[in-house]
């Protein structure tokens, strides 16, 4: 048996729910009445192109059938013709639901379009894991692959994309009445230009050919700018090294080459950051140097290799008695 909260909530719920679905019935008629009266004016005046987009407007304030009747027609008026004949189709759907008496009408107006239909057929002879098919920037679902779909008149684009990569586009142009095939083997296209860092390398490539100049100035400030930290921190290590000295030769720390424990340990110390400080210094000076001679040397024009493409190598050498950095190739 249902409590009487229950009930008292049963009773809101379809009221709410009844007071939405009026709601969006409702729609805005005030917004869409103004807006089919003024596309009811230009289609007078015979201006369609202005016309239907205020047809279209009251339509989506509010979705009454007259309206879709008048935006069918200016549609047709612009030899939209695929657009319109999927607008009559809609309108004969909501005739029937409602028992309109323009059944009729509306369907031999959608009826005398048919014919007419231009259609573009995507053939895809092989399909490719990755590779999407798009028709005028709408993504083509495989499902509607090798049929012949309406579509309104005119130039078309399909274009085959992996991901935001444009790998192909074809033109198609349809006429009224004709079917236009756009063939496509998905999987040479794939083939042909395959998913890899090769891509992006190869733009590189062809970026520093473009600007071999620019390309070695960047790759010299790098080098130069790893240069300059690496005798800042050289530096650093100087300034711990002689702290470190500096206590080792308090008289409390060493004495005539004798020393304490703690001051054994900042000798030691001292000795150690003395090292590094000479070593990352001259490793710092090294590729400041080569920083330098690669920006001072980039050329203004371009000067190419053999395979066409600017090639730089950069290596670090370290021995026991020093180290650098090797530049090799040509920009």
């Amino acid at each position: 048996m249902m409590t009487g909260n229950r009930r008292r909530r049963g009773v809101v719920a379809f009221f709410v729910v009844l007071l939405s679905t009026a709601i969006v019935r409702a729609g805005d008629p005030a917004l869409a009445e103004a807006l089919y009266q003024e596309g009811k004016r230009l289609a007078g005046e015979g201006n369609w192109a202005a016309a239907c987009p205020k047809f279209e407007a009251s339509y989506q304030a509010d979705k009454t059938l007259g309206t879709l009747l008048n935006l069918a027609d200016c549609r047709e008026h612009l030899g939209q013709i695929a657009t319109s004949w999927a607008d009559w189709n809609e309108a004969i759907e909501r005739a029937k639901a409602s028992s309109d008496d323009r059944l009729e009408y509306i369907t031999g107006r959608r009826d005398k379009l048919t014919p007419r239909l231009p259609k573009l057929e995507i053939v895809v002879t092989r399909p490719a894991q990755g590779l999407d098919v798009y028709r005028d920037g709408v993504r083509v679902e495989p499902g509607a692959y090798n049929s012949p779909l309406p579509v309104d008149p005119g130039m078309h684009e399909v274009a085959v994309r992996r991901g935001a990569a444009v790998l192909d586009r074809r033109p198609a142009a349809a006429g009224e009445g004709a079917t236009v095939r756009v063939e496509l083997d998905l999987a040479a296209i794939d083939q042909a230009q395959p998913a890899s860092s090769a891509g992006a390398a190869g733009s590189f490539r062809a970026s520093t050919a473009d600007s071999p100049g620019r390309s070695q100035r960047t790759i010299g400030f790098v080098v130069g700018g790893v240069g300059v930290a690496a005798l800042v921190t050289a530096g650093a290590f100087g300034l711990v090294a002689i702290s470190n000295k500096d206590d080792a030769d308090s008289p409390d720390q060493c004495f005539n080459k004798y020393c304490s424990a703690s001051g054994f340990e900042n000798a030691e110390r001292a000795d150690k950051f003395a090292q590094l400080s000479q070593w990352v210094g001259l490793g710092g000076l090294i590729a400041t140097a080569a920083g330098a001679t690669l920006v001072l040397t980039a050329p203004s024009a371009p000067e190419r290799t053999a395979g066409g493409a600017s090639r730089i190598g950069i290596a670090a050498t370290v021995g026991r008695s020093g180290g650098g950095l090797i530049v090799t190739g040509r920009l």
